[in-house]
């Protein structure tokens, strides 16, 4: 890794699709490597930017779209400024759990904001401060309907209804147009998937 610059790698996809669990697995292999890194995820990451994450996040909220994406913008300054900006400064690997592409799928494409103007926002606010890499998850709404079904904790984004997952598959779709992104498809086994990543990581630190 270069010694003067981080890498800020993001973990993106629809709910249940295996994000967490392969960033526990990476973090793991990078410990036993004795590679510099932080993990972190969004909303969240600070102490402000958490309390701002149980705000966006609950179940029932009269917080509107508009409130609710310039929530999450004040979280994110606060996260990049805080903890990420300074990792990366001291040539560490950021592994944050969500970021920027949640905020144009979930408020501005599925929740009507508009991708454009989400990003226009980012672009504005935040300099377009963006993920070197992102691993873009990809899982059917079949399975991911059969994954939430078993998950204990919930949050306003763990609907059940088809068409709401619908949505943010087709989000995606729409933002990982780009060479930034590494899809993974997520209806494979756990260790194919690390695999993967580990490989991936490997190539670019």
């Amino acid at each position: 890794m270069n010694k003067k610059k981080g890498l800020f790698i993001s973990f993106e996809g629809p709910e249940a699709s295996g994000k967490s669990s392969q960033i526990l697995l990476l973090q793991k292999y990078l410990t036993k490597k004795k590679i510099s890194f932080i993990t972190t995820r969004e909303p969240g990451g600070t102490k402000l930017a958490e309390s701002l994450r149980n705000l966006i996040l609950k179940i029932k909220s009269d917080i509107n779209i508009e409130e609710e994406i310039l929530m999450l913008m004040a979280a994110r300054s606060h996260h990049i400024n805080n903890i990420i900006k300074p990792a990366l400064d001291k040539g560490s690997l950021v592994i944050s759990d969500r970021f920027a592409d949640s905020t144009f799928v979930y408020q501005g494409y599925v929740n009507n904001f508009g991708i454009q103007k989400a990003k226009s926002l980012h672009k504005n606010i935040l300099n377009n401060f963006l993920p070197h890499k992102t691993f873009l998850f990809n899982l059917s709404t079949s399975k991911i309907i059969a994954r939430l079904k078993n998950r204990k904790s919930k949050n306003k984004y763990d609907k059940l209804e088809r068409n709401f997952h619908d949505q943010v598959n087709r989000g995606y779709e729409l933002i990982s147009k780009n060479k930034r992104f590494i899809k993974i498809d997520a209806s494979k086994s756990i260790s194919s998937i690390n695999k993967k990543i580990i490989n991936t990581i490997n190539l670019l630190i």
